[in-house]
């Protein structure tokens, strides 16, 4: 990709830069951008009909942009500042003859998020953090071009609306907010900026004649589409109380954990049911020392900003907090996130005169929204408070719906699961951190039978490349602060990002990343091959070997680390086939063949029929586990022969335990405890799934989801949450819980990639006890639809291929070894349970009998 082309100057507010960046690791202008919210206007004419506009905008932070007051973007995307991401605007459409204004509000941090990190170089050294980035051109019919670069043409405000001495945590800081301080109008054509500074170019000399130092020397386009907004109502009023105003607090969440609900008596809420309703609103007032307190239900954890409508008098204050859960008693639990990383959500809104709409700059996931309305002596009226829903624009193309009513709920959760969990990435969940975490290898199967998007998934896989340390190992997250804290590292992770290479050729067809990743996944090997010692096994992996939530073995040789690097350096095989590597193809091959004898001879314990979950010191461990058996099974390592064992001690009901990192000692298992087997928790069900399908356990797999994943759904829940059983960290709207949604089109329907963007596509249903199942899968191609029906004597299946697919069809097994009479579009076909299909619809009947054609 050649290099942007920049025209325009990056700007911030003035501090004095430094002639030249001094010789030194000092960063002297971090901390004092921390937290500071800046706007930045332009003011310009356009004579005649405008022709073409386009703006490329980006910022140190975030921003949200303007034109003529109207809202029309934020950004940037999450992304490293070793490559800056641009956001592209086609701002024509917000313009008109005469007098315009394009300006913009950019938010600086001053700290890593779990979103953001720091610059570094001498980026840092010369100007900190903070700055904001607009190039763009008006054309139009009567004059001639207009630049609307950012440069000493713009000026600038420091915000005092925030309150810049807050708690901040992953996700960025407590918004206080006072509308009073704030200039009304400021990103409207009329507003006069004449009291408004020039702001700082942010260009400096470079040492010894070397060119200057600017802020990011890369910057990219950004290559995924904008976020979706739509707002939505809550749908039900949980609580409608008054609190005793407690002491005051600079930190509002001390007020939330402190002030009790109680009946309304003396403060007064009129038409709290209106909230619930379009062009309808509530009225709230209070006493002198009491407040009032409503609790809203948006149904499930969704991803989205915080949005008042609100008419009543200055210095009336609006507090709020969120989270996934409520206490008995009716409140928010907040969500107190990852000890030592977050804080409790807690923010301030503060009015002034009159009515005014207020929206949260930052994102935040919740379902339940505690607002509590102070100092209204005189009423405040409540237009509207709403979620202004945003996630990664996606539609619902896959789809997926059989007989059982049951499973079909489960597969909209998950796909609601994942879809609230993309957002400028794949992260874990909305709520308590918003990371892009590397589990995202599921993440985005799901999106590929759901959605099919390529787009997050390709970002994804670029950004943990960008990640990649000198010793060859990536970050367990990337980009943000876990990324560059270096704190930490999950070396599985690194291995899901291989796979995620090899699942994103699969179902995209896109050669083109597999050659520019190569070399890094070269590098990434090498890291694990150094932790191989004479046994052939990696051996005393460093960092924090992850495989589940669940408290399995990993000490000295881990099962289920091993089995996932064989499967890994299957798909390096791939790719070094693929980039006509062909050393390295036999190098990887040798590898696979070695790492799997040598898990065969050392982890396998044959007096129980089972692989131990790792090996210390030559001695095996006694702990057994659905993820070590599961692993060795998906990932191609145990022999067939040994199955049967392994599944009749996995499978049994009355030794699974249930664990997880963190819970009460009393449900911890002793490592020596060989009578219990671990079970698998949402994550890894994804991989005892494909155990079971593997060894034709369809009905199993099927059975397993309609027992823990249909618990869920009974019980009102409508996205799909970490782990089994709740903590207080868990989240309830995690995306990698919803293996099912990837599990029954694939699986059950049957409908896989066989080369790379589906050129060549399997058919191979599996009805188990199924009646009928119908969907569609996406593809670079087209949508495949499948349906199929299981009758008394035959089976029915109808088959569209859009044009680029070759399919093969393999027929189910139904209570009889053989098919006598198949048909396809009417016409008897010989076949060995197999079929090749062209593009275009295919019915195919098969027939029970003793006749074949």
């Amino acid at each position: 990709m050649p290099k942007f082309e920049r025209r325009a100057e990056w700007v911030w507010r003035r501090r004095g830069l430094p002639e030249q960046v001094a010789f030194s690791t000092a960063r002297p202008f971090v901390a004092e951008e921390s937290n500071r919210y800046v706007y930045f206007r332009r003011v310009f004419d356009i004579a005649g009909r405008v022709t073409g506009a386009s703006a490329q905008v980006s910022a140190d932070g975030r921003y949200q942009l303007y034109v003529n007051g109207q809202l029309i973007g934020r950004g940037p995307a999450r992304c490293s500042p070793a490559s800056q991401y641009i956001d592209d605007y086609d701002i024509a459409p917000f313009l008109r003859p005469g007098r315009n204004v394009i300006a913009a509000l950019a938010h600086s941090y001053g700290r890593h998020t779990a979103w953001y990190e720091l610059p570094d170089w001498e980026h840092a050294r010369a100007f900190g953090c903070g700055g904001f980035f607009l190039q763009g051109d008006v054309t139009s019919s009567s004059a001639p071009a207009v630049q609307l670069d950012t440069g000493q043409e713009w000026r600038y405000l420091e915000s005092e609306a925030w309150q810049r001495d807050v708690p901040s945590g992953s996700l960025g800081f407590i918004e206080i907010y006072d509308a009073r301080r704030a200039p009304l109008g400021w990103n409207t054509v009329d507003f006069d900026d004449s009291g408004w500074d020039e702001p700082e170019i942010l260009r400096v000399p470079g040492r010894n004649y070397a060119g200057d130092v600017i802020p990011f020397p890369v910057m990219v386009p950004s290559d995924i589409p904008r976020l979706a907004e739509s707002p939505r109502r809550a749908e039900a009023v949980v609580r409608v109380a008054e609190v005793k105003n407690a002491p005051p607090a600079t930190d509002i969440a001390t007020l939330f954990l402190q002030e009790a609900l109680a009946d309304l008596q003396t403060c007064r809420v009129d038409h709290p049911g209106h909230l619930l309703r379009e062009d309808a609103s509530a009225t709230i007032t209070t006493s002198g020392d009491h407040s009032a307190s409503l609790v809203l239900d948006f149904g499930q954890t969704a991803p989205g900003r915080v949005r008042f409508d609100l008419e009543g008098p200055a210095e009336a204050v609006v507090d709020f907090t969120y989270s996934e859960r409520l206490h008995d008693d009716g409140r928010v639990h907040m969500h107190a996130g990852i000890p030592g990383f977050d804080i409790y959500a807690a923010h301030r809104v503060i009015l002034r005169e009159g009515r005014q709409t207020w929206e949260a700059f930052e994102l935040s996931g919740f379902r339940y929204l505690q607002v509590t309305v102070r100092h209204c002596e005189r009423p405040l009226t409540i237009h509207a408070i709403r979620l202004n829903f945003t996630a990664y624009p996606v539609q619902p193309v896959g789809q997926f719906t059989c007989s059982d009513d049951l499973l079909n709920r489960i597969w909209q959760v998950g796909a609601t699961t994942l879809h609230h969990c993309m957002l400028d990435g794949y992260v874990d969940c909305p709520s308590r951190e918003q990371r892009q975490w590397l589990d995202a290898y599921l993440d985005s199967l799901i999106n590929y039978v759901a959605f099919g998007d390529p787009y997050l998934g390709a970002k994804m896989l670029r950004q943990v490349a960008g990640s990649q340390q000198p010793d060859g190992l990536t970050m367990m997250v990337a980009p943000g602060d876990f990324s560059v804290l270096h704190f930490t590292n999950i070396p599985d992770f690194c291995l899901y990002w291989i796979l995620a290479i090899g699942a994103y050729l699969d179902y995209t067809g896109d050669l083109g990343i597999v050659r520019e990743l190569y070399p890094a996944v070269v590098k990434a090997i090498g890291w694990f091959e150094r932790h191989l010692n004479g046994d052939n096994l990696l051996t005393d992996v460093p960092h924090w070997v992850f495989v589940d939530w669940a408290e399995v073995d990993k000490r000295g040789q881990v099962t289920a680390l091993n089995a996932h690097f064989v499967a890994v350096l299957g798909v390096a095989l791939r790719m070094a086939q693929l980039s006509e590597a062909a050393r390295d193809a036999q190098h990887f091959a040798h590898l696979r063949e070695a790492i799997t004898a040598a898990i065969n001879d050392h982890l396998w314990d044959d007096a129980r029929g089972v692989y131990v979950d790792a090996r210390r010191n030559g001695v095996q461990s006694r702990r057994i586990s659905q993820q070590s058996n599961a692993a060795v099974m998906a990932f191609g390592v145990a022999p067939a022969e040994r199955w049967p064992r392994i599944l009749g001690t996995i499978l049994d009901d009355e030794r699974l335990v249930l664990t997880r990192f963190g819970t009460a000692q009393t449900e911890r298992v002793d490592f020596d405890d060989e009578q219990h087997v671990v079970l698998a928790q949402p994550f890894y069900m994804h991989f005892l799934h494909r155990a079971l399908c593997q060894a034709g356990q369809h009905a199993v797999m099927l059975d397993n989801i309609r027992q823990r994943w249909g618990a869920m759904v009974a019980s009102g829940d409508r996205t799909f949450r970490e782990s089994w059983q709740i903590i207080p960290l868990t989240s309830l709207c995690h995306a990698w819980a919803g293996t099912p949604t990837f599990d029954l089109p694939t699986e059950i329907l049957g409908v896989k990639p066989l080369a790379p963007g589906f050129a060549r596509v399997l058919v191979a249903p599996h009805p188990a006890d199924l009646a009928w199942a119908r969907g569609t899968v996406p593809t670079p191609h087209g949508v495949i639809a499948a349906a199929w029906q299981v009758g008394a004597d035959r089976f029915e299946m109808t088959v569209n291929l859009p044009d680029g697919c070759e399919g093969l069809v393999i027929l189910p097994e139904i209570g009889q070894p053989e098919w006598g009479i198949v048909t396809i579009n009417g016409s008897p076909v010989s076949t060995n349970d197999s079929l090749t299909l062209e593009a275009g619809t295919h019915n195919i009947t098969a027939r029970y009998g003793n006749e074949k054609t």
